[in-house]
């Protein structure tokens, strides 16, 4: 009897670690609730905390001004303009200056070319004036005078078209003469169009081509040199002669 008292009073002390380690147990469930469970490696505890992950989203933000300067060496690196905002080549940009006559060839520094293009200009622009107002004054002058009984004989033209509306179609003797001269007059309007648009069309192409020259190398250190040699022949031991081609790629 005393031994089993004795027993009793020292099961607390021995039983104290497995108490200790169930607590331990306990205390760390909650840690553990984030590992899968061996069933589903994919479920999660329920009872697990949530996890509050980073946001992702990128913020546009101005770029500062070393990026500029950076983005402005990389156009240049490449050649590249800016006109109303976009990144234009050099030819590019020229054509699109062009556009305006002259523009082009004051983008290349070629000022030398502008009293060209303002003669060129000028000139074409006045030569499809002449013709069109001719051929106004004749197209009237010939509904007027074909409205002339046919009974007029001679016709005298001054009596229908006056001096200042029609100074030259009054000079004409027959209603044939007026018609000749209203069609010759339409077709050198349409001829002076036609040219118009070409000497239109040249100052752009030449902006264009002068702005694809522009990084030319025109100087005597040319990229393909050539050379006399003597050349290696097999079977043979006098060498051959020959031209040795060195291209330099820069």
């Amino acid at each position: 009897m005393k031994n089993s008292l004795l027993f009793l009073g020292q099961w607390p002390a021995r039983c104290g670690w497995l108490l200790g380690f169930v607590l331990l147990l306990a205390g760390a469930r909650p840690a553990l609730a984030q590992i899968p469970t061996a069933t589903n490696p994919l479920e999660i505890n329920p009872a697990a905390p949530v996890l509050v992950r980073p946001d992702t989203a990128t913020v546009r933000r101005k770029p500062t001004k070393k990026e500029r300067r950076a983005l402005a060496a990389a156009d240049s690196a490449k050649r590249t303009e800016r006109l109303f905002g976009l990144h234009l080549t050099r030819p590019q940009k020229a054509g699109i200056l062009a556009l305006a006559p002259s523009g082009g060839q004051i983008y290349n520094k070629k000022y030398w070319k502008l009293p060209i293009v303002y003669g060129m200009v000028g000139g074409l622009g006045y030569w499809v004036y002449f013709q069109q107002s001719r051929y106004i004054e004749y197209r009237e002058a010939y509904y007027i005078v074909r409205a002339i009984p046919a009974t007029t004989n001679p016709l005298p033209l001054t009596s229908y078209l006056n001096k200042d509306d029609y100074p030259n179609a009054r000079k004409e003797t027959s209603l044939t003469n007026v018609y000749n001269n209203l069609t010759g007059y339409r077709s050198y309007r349409d001829l002076a169009i036609l040219i118009s648009a070409l000497g239109y069309s040249l100052q752009i192409l030449d902006a264009v081509v002068d702005a694809h020259l522009h990084d030319f190398d025109v100087s005597d250190n040319l990229s393909l040199n050539w050379q006399p040699t003597l050349l290696p022949v097999p079977g043979q031991v006098v060498p051959a002669g020959g031209i040795a081609l060195t291209l330099s790629l820069k």
